[in-house]
């Protein structure tokens, strides 16, 4: 029997996620006449575990609410539950790279309106070594990016943390590494860091994998080959114009399977939160995994 209250969960310990995020859903989903459920994260309940308890009791709607992490905890429960399940997301993070990605508004009334009223849209996921993910990984100089962006300056100015950190990671050592793309040989490379992309917008007009989407049955492998003042400046143009291919300083593949090795190991990320992994890795994408529901605008992709 199809449960018809929206399950909207929340992380109790997330700051930006406070009472007064929590009652501006309550209320935008009682003003519109919504029956919710409200399901808190618990650190002691593995995600998949969470969900399908939610789908065991006919739930049909999952509504994450909070940032990245909350996000992606959905999601990997959704996925390894295979729950024939929507999925909406309110952001109430600190970047809310996933939502940015989705072109979900970042306001709370905003998001609940696409998530009554928007379209659905069945989307591919990536898995990397038993994490799925909607928008990428990060290896070098992207994992620090992130795990350098302290929560207080995140939670003071959102993705900006980020631009923040990569001024400190200016003249970067580039890493030996060997990639390997579907049944191709694999090849040697150098670079400062590299993003295995199921998306590649990240907002405010940056587009870093301009040929990655997240229905295409592909994943993108960006590699940022050197990354100097000279080449940031460039490079932060070029991505606000869309036209980051060919630039001399990053390289563009695609594949559906990923084998990543760099000696020694190094720190990984994935949607935005840095995780206990180390190279090497792999990652593939899982086509149409999970059904998402964004803005219901004309955007060439039809609704599920």
């Amino acid at each position: 029997m199809i449960n018809e209250a929206i399950a909207v969960v929340l992380n109790p310990g997330s700051g930006s996620s406070g009472d007064e995020y929590q009652r501006s859903v309550e209320t935008a989903l009682a003003a519109a006449g919504r029956k919710f459920q409200i399901v808190y994260t618990d650190p002691k309940i593995p995600p998949e575990q969470m969900v399908k308890d939610l789908a065991d009791s006919g739930v049909a709607h999952v509504m994450a609410c909070g940032g990245d992490g909350t996000v992606m905890g959905v999601i990997n429960g959704l996925c390894k539950t295979k729950a024939d399940v929507r999925l909406s997301i309110v952001p109430g993070g600190t970047a809310n790279l996933v939502a940015t990605a989705l072109k979900i508004p970042m306001d709370v009334d905003g998001a609940v309106a696409v998530a009554l009223a928007g379209r659905d849209r069945v989307i591919d996921v990536g898995l990397c070594e038993g994490y799925y993910f909607a928008l990428g990984v990060g290896v070098g100089l992207t994992e620090r990016l992130v795990s350098q962006a302290s929560a207080e300056w995140k939670e003071r100015i959102g993705r900006w943390a980020y631009a923040a950190a990569m001024l400190g990671e200016l003249g970067s050592k580039p890493h030996s590494f060997r990639l390997k793309l579907d049944d191709q040989p694999p090849a040697l490379h150098r670079g400062v860091a590299v993003v295995i992309a199921n998306t590649g917008d990240i907002g405010g007009g940056l587009t870093f994998a301009p040929n990655a989407e997240p229905d295409d049955g592909l994943l993108d492998v960006c590699i940022l080959h050197r990354f100097e003042l000279g080449d940031a400046a460039r490079l932060l143009l070029r991505a606000l114009r869309g036209v980051l291919p060919g630039d001399r300083a990053v390289s563009f593949l695609q594949a559906k399977t990923i084998e990543l090795d760099i000696q020694p190991p190094l720190d990984v990320q994935i949607d935005g939160e840095a995780l206990d992994l180390r190279t090497p890795l792999r990652a593939e994408v899982v086509p149409q995994a999970l059904r998402v529901r964004v803005p219901d605008v004309p955007d060439g992709h039809p609704a599920a």
